[in-house]
């Protein structure tokens, strides 16, 4: 079952790749339009010294992974030399094709949404195709800001050396796609079914909104006794739910008296048990009871 999982996961981080080295190749550097991070530098070196953009991104890639072996781990380390292994192949190859389109709208468009995808499928099954969060996971104990503003911070620097060098609306452009491939790598890399959490605080009766959420969602719920400060006591429900059956929760506490949280969840580790195998326990329950 480990064998056929990893070999899923180097298949998927191969799909991945492939797909964000055609955006990159065939669709942004053509216009001018380029990715953040260590390949936006990668595309910035290999367009004025004419070297294969295959080359440079897998060179500039790799001294970060050495940094990476006990920050993530080996198997992490792996996965990722797999990834920009393959991600500089296929940049290789697809250099030979002409390119898709010299509109510069399309480009933007169409090369954001496909290089987010490839991007979010290799992160989704455990590589990495950018040296850039690795450099900042490691930066990040010494400078105390986190990895998300450290690399918010390198592409900002990033597009106004684009926008001094290419025009400035190269930089905008980039800009642009670099915000449309982060909307849908980090929807690709959650899943479409990405889990929230929720709170539901309450003084009516528990065991009725119990039964309504695993009636109409299959979902069962942990429950505590709880107190509040001028409320008293009450009861508090834990229950987690794909973004899609929010609404149906919604509909559901919206009959009675309740306080709801609502937190994203960013995994889940063990399984998420729903309804069949539930009522199958439950009804197990019961009849050893009689």
């Amino acid at each position: 079952m480990k064998i056929r999982k990893e070999f899923i996961n180097f298949l998927m981080i191969a799909v991945g790749a492939v797909i964000a080295a055609f955006s990159i190749e065939d669709l942004l550097a053509p216009n001018d339009i380029f990715d953040g991070g260590i390949v936006g530098v990668s595309m910035i070196v290999s367009s004025f010294s004419k070297a294969k953009l295959s080359i440079m991104t897998w060179l500039f890639n790799m001294p970060f992974l050495l940094l990476a072996w006990k920050k993530k781990g080996k198997l992490y380390v792996i996965r990722s030399v797999y990834a920009m292994t393959v991600f500089s192949a296929a940049v290789a190859f697809f250099e030979e094709h002409h390119p898709v389109t010299d509109d510069h709208l399309l480009a933007v468009t169409f090369g954001g949404l496909i290089l987010g995808i490839g991007v979010g499928l290799v992160l989704r099954y455990g590589g990495c195709l950018d040296g850039t969060e690795i450099l900042a996971s490691v930066l990040s104990r010494k400078f105390h800001l986190s990895v998300a503003k450290q690399v918010l911070f390198f592409n900002i620097v990033l597009y106004i050396v684009v926008g001094f060098l290419y025009h400035w609306d190269k930089g905008l452009y980039s800009i642009l796609t670099y915000v449309i491939v982060s909307v849908v790598m980090t929807r690709v890399e959650e899943g479409f079914d990405a889990q929230r959490g929720c709170l539901i605080f309450t003084h009516d009766d528990v065991k009725l909104i119990k039964e309504r959420i695993y009636q109409e969602l299959g979902r069962t719920c942990t429950e505590w006794e709880t107190a509040g400060y001028i409320g008293g006591e009450n009861k508090a429900l834990y229950v987690v739910v794909t973004q899609y059956e929010l609404r149906q929760l919604r509909d559901i506490v919206s009959d009675f008296n309740c306080f709801v949280t609502v937190s994203s969840i960013d995994e889940i580790i063990g399984k998420n048990v729903k309804s069949q195998s539930v009522r199958e326990s439950l009804l197990q329950g019961e009849t050893e009871n009689e």
